[in-house]
């Protein structure tokens, strides 16, 4: 399963780019988490400690398209130089206003800047393994690869500050989050090999279009993928505090990203002969179908069993999204059209936890958790509608 990727790491800077990126994306699973903690034991309040969090992941979401269209015209290096000097400055101030016990209005600025110039690091490499290889099926495992980066971080980045916060300090924690930040997306930007170059406005990138139908229904699935996570994440930490394991949510979750791992894995192994839109569609129905039973879980046994099934639907899913990205835009503006469907998982996040969260006070966990079930179904269907209606009539790869 393994063996498809060392070609891929043997290519020039291909090792090199992949770690500086896994590395520049931790922040994203950890600097909501470490806003959380922090504030939340300096005031007291898990309300402001949310609001001031949702801030960053939101301004992160304005501004993921406009860093894309930035890179796909100038180059990567001093978007991602500049983007994670200002993060770090913004998080250093938060820090420092929420010790100073600022005026909340401070709070959400600095938290505003520092999501907003954070960069789409994801998004960046996706765009670097592209220049790297062309379009093909090397591609697709790169992809494959990414996803699998990415639920490194997604294991990895909380376990971590959560631990920072606990046995250190919070300010530790959400401090770490910005020197590593800092450090992968400095060495990244140093990494001018790799680097696609901008095209530019001369070259045809402002003349090529973008297929608007197409990409803001792969970007709706991405907010259904988005939400379905946020959603049953929350349910999660709700029914493992009613079976009085509350400190299960952490593993429990940490199985569900391991099954994704996993798939992304064998996902990227195989050489698919079906078309890239099939299997997105087959991706989202069967998430939707492994997030079926979750309403009738009766222990934290069994929820992790389910949830790691449903974990092997959301790596394939993501690649999938991305493929079809990859294959209806054009070259020229690759890198703007990946932080559409990003933009869209981050932003249907913080939906899907304040449903879940509702759903939880008013008919309690289980229940609660056909929210993901029925998020799913949508995703299902507008994926369906995505390859019936809004396939492009040109491609600009084929598999």
């Amino acid at each position: 399963m393994l063996m498809p990727y060392v070609p891929l790491m043997r290519r020039p800077g291909a090792a090199a780019f992949c770690a500086a990126g896994i590395l520049g994306r931790m922040p994203i699973s950890m600097i909501g988490l470490g806003i959380v903690i922090l504030i939340a034991q300096e005031s007291g309040s898990y309300g402001l400690a949310g609001a001031v969090s949702g801030v960053a992941v939101v301004a992160g979401a304005i501004t993921g398209p406009i860093q894309g269209r930035l890179v796909d015209r100038f180059g990567q290096r001093s978007l991602l130089l500049t983007g994670s000097v200002l993060c770090t400055i913004g998080l250093a101030g938060l820090l420092l206003a929420v010790r100073a016990d600022a005026p909340t209005a401070l709070l959400y600025l600095l938290s505003f800047l520092a999501g907003a110039t954070r960069p789409q690091v994801g998004s960046f490499v996706r765009a670097r393994w592209t220049h790297l290889l062309g379009r093909g099926r090397a591609l697709q495992t790169a992809f494959a690869l990414e996803a699998v980066g990415d639920e490194v971080v997604f294991i990895i980045g909380p376990v971590l500050v959560t631990a920072l916060a606990t046995q250190v300090s919070p300010y530790v924690a959400l401090a770490t989050a910005g020197v590593l930040g800092l450090a992968g997306g400095t060495w990244l930007a140093l990494l001018r090999r790799s680097d696609p170059p901008g095209r530019g406005k001369a070259n045809g990138a402002e003349q090529a279009p973008l297929p608007w139908l197409s990409l803001l229904l792969l970007s709706l699935i991405g907010l259904g993928l988005g939400a379905t996570l946020g959603s049953a994440e929350v349910v999660t930490v709700a029914f493992t505090a009613e079976q009085g394991q509350p400190g299960m949510s952490g593993v429990v979750l940490a199985v569900w990203a391991f099954g994704s791992l996993l798939a992304g894995l064998w996902y990227g192994s195989v050489h698919w002969r079906a078309p890239v839109e099939r299997r997105l569609l087959i991706g989202t129905i069967l998430l939707a179908i492994s997030l079926a039973p979750l309403p009738w879980v009766g222990n934290t046994v069994v929820l992790g069993g389910v949830l790691f099934c449903a974990g092997l639907t959301i790596a394939p899913t993501m690649v999938a999204v991305t493929a079809c990205v990859e294959e209806w835009v054009p070259p020229q503006r690759l890198t703007e059209a990946i932080t559409w469907t990003v933009t869209g998982i981050l932003l249907g996040v913080a939906p899907g936890n304040a449903a879940a969260g509702h759903a939880v006070d008013l008919w309690g966990a289980s229940s609660a958790y056909w929210v993901p079930v029925f998020i799913g179904v949508l995703c299902a269907g507008v994926a369906g509608v995505s390859i019936t209606f809004a396939r492009p009539k040109t491609v600009f790869a084929h598999n």
